[in-house]
Parts: structure tokens; C-alpha cells; sequence
């Protein structure tokens, strides 16, 4: 991501849709941070991220929004889902890899972490691991490959996952819509323990 800070009196935009809806979470006007990044696949939706300073320690949401409408990502794949058939999602062979890494960024399970690996030298964390460790997961490593389907929209990607501690082959088929099934997981490397992150995800096993 490449996040844009918003100026104070944006901030306060933000804020202020944010405060009319009567089950938001409430964010300090004076010390909330707005950051926010364009979406590939969305042509109206941006994404939002908000870090309250007034707490300690602070927290963060994230949100989709189209500007008026801000839609909180709660780490299930609903709120995802739902902007997929209003936005719509628009997907390519040049974004899918991008949607697959936004889409296991915002939502989680309680098994683990997972990471879509396009690259096994950029893999986060990767430097806190030892050095023979670090070497055994870039030899075990599938670059990723796509295939569509021209006529249902759908692509199948193949390639690497990190998943509760473990390296995974997978193939993951992603429909027109953005709905994402398992066909295909096999285990690469196990044993690879990362730091605690604050970045939550889910495992999707099956069609949703």
C-alpha cells in the first residue's frame, strides 16, 4: 500500500460521517491520523485507515468508502462481499494478486496468520528468521501463476501461502465477484514461527 495522509480538515470529514452513524467506533478529533490508498479493482471505493492516539495503546480501524458511505472491515469477508457486488469489483490478470493480498490483509480466522508470497525474499517477517530458515523457505518457494476463464470471469492462482506456521502450495479459485474457494492445498516447509503481528487474517477453506 502507498497511504496518503489526509489534511486536518479532511480528517475531520472523515470523522464527522463517521460520528452520524450511532454504532461507530468513536475516534478522537484531535488525535486520529487518516491515511488512505486507492484500489485497483474498485473504480469508486478507496480504502481508509484510521489510528487513534488517544488511547494507549492506540488502535486502528480500517474502512472502504466511496466518500459518503464508510464501511468498517471487521475481519470477515462480508463487508468485503457486499462492496464486491455494489462497486463492482473489476478484476484482471494485472490486479488479482493485488485483491487476493487486500483480502487476506482484512480477514481473519483463529488459526493463523496467512500471506499470499508472490516473492519469497519480500515475505514479511522474513528477516527475523534464521539464516538456514530463510534460505529452506525461498528454495521451497512457487512463484504464482494465474489462469482465467474468459467466459465466467473466474481466475485460478496458483502459488504460495504462509498459514499457521507452515508453507503451503495452494490454488485458489476467485469467481467474477471476488469470492474466493480452495481447490488444491499442499504443505511445503513447516515450523516457521513469525513475530506476534497486529495484522489479522483468515483462512478460507472451501467456497464461500
Amino acid at each position: 500500500m502507498t497511504w496518503k495522509r489526509l489534511e486536518k480538515d479532511d480528517v475531520l470529514t472523515v470523522l464527522d460521517k463517521l460520528g452520524s452513524d450511532e454504532n461507530a467506533i468513536v475516534f478522537s478529533k484531535d488525535y486520529t491520523e487518516v491515511v488512505w490508498d486507492e484500489l485497483s479493482f474498485y473504480s469508486h471505493f478507496q480504502i481508509y485507515r484510521l489510528v487513534n492516539y488517544a488511547t494507549m495503546p492506540s488502535f486502528t480501524m480500517e474502512y472502504l468508502s466511496n466518500g459518503n458511505a464508510f464501511i468498517p472491515l471487521d475481519g470477515t469477508a462480508n463487508p468485503i462481499y457486499a462492496i464486491n457486488a455494489e462497486a463492482p469489483i473489476k478484476l484482471t490478470e494485472n490486479n488479482i494478486v493485488d485483491y487476493l493480498t487486500f483480502f487476506f490483509n482484512h480477514v481473519r480466522g483463529g488459526d493463523g496468520e496467512i500471506y499470499l508470497i508472490p516473492d519469497a525474499h519480500t515475505m514479511p517477517f522474513l528477516d527475523s528468521l534464521d539464516e538456514k530458515l530463510q534460505q529452506s523457505i525461498i528454495e521451497h518457494h512457487k512463484p504464482i501463476e494465474i489462469g482465467s476463464n474468459t467466459v465466467t470471469g473466474e481466475f485460478v492462482v496458483r502459488g504460495t501461502l504462509y498459514y499457521g506456521g507452515c508453507l503451503i502450495s495452494a490454488t485458489i479459485s476467485v469467481s467474477a465477484d471476488g469470492r474466493l474457494a480452495f481447490k488444491e492445498r499442499d504443505l511445503l516447509l513447516r515450523g516457521i514461527h513469525f513475530p506476534h503481528s497486529t495484522v489479522n487474517y483468515y483462512w478460507m477453506g472451501g467456497t464461500s
